[in-house]
């Protein structure tokens, strides 16, 4: 219940700062993409539901402000969120390279979607254009931001979330806990 009211209060804060404060601090014209960084590190820390579950909600946020096909970013975000799901098997507690690899991996992908869902099938060729001027700023700006911004992510996971599955375990009744074999 605590994991799902911190992802809640992340996705919020998350969706609040990329839309207010990140929209007025632009860089070349691109807002980095924090909710990828929510989906990457819910994936990533968690498993593959929690991962889906966090970029839905995340999408689905997307999907109500840009006023444009309901579902669109849900399902992209909720793959992403799949995907990087299936990598926690390899998580480890102090390893920042391989979480930024995926955030930059995801966002490739992500722009990847969204020019061939909302530039190519309506004809447009453009794509070393738009791959200049939105792929590699947003890119670049979202690995940047997520040096920070995933850090943060990583001590409130570590400090609210894990902590609480230690406390669940201590207070576990030792009827359900594994016997101990000599």
């Amino acid at each position: 219940m605590l994991t799902e009211l911190v992802l809640a209060i992340e996705i919020l804060f998350s969706f609040l700062l990329q839309s207010t404060v990140f929209v007025g601090l632009s860089i070349a014209g691109t807002v980095p993409d924090l909710l990828i960084i929510v989906t990457v590190a819910a994936g990533y820390h968690n498993t593959r539901l929690t991962g889906m579950g966090t970029g839905f909600f995340c999408g689905l946020l997307l999907d109500i402000s840009s006023g444009g096909v309901l579902g669109k970013y849900a399902l992209f975000y909720m793959l992403i969120g799949y995907a990087c799901g299936r990598y926690h098997q390899y998580y480890i507690r102090r390893d920042w390279f391989f979480p930024l690899m995926l955030i930059g991996i995801s966002e490739f992908v992500l722009c990847t979607l969204n020019y061939i869902f909302g530039y190519l099938i309506q004809g447009d060729l453009a794509f070393i254009t738009y791959m200049k001027q939105i792929f590699i700023p947003r890119m670049v700006l979202t690995v940047l931001i997520s040096l920070v911004y995933y850090l943060l992510l990583t001590f409130l996971y570590e400090r609210i979330i894990n902590r609480n599955a230690e406390d669940e375990a201590y207070l576990a009744p030792e009827s359900i806990l594994p016997e101990e074999t000599e």
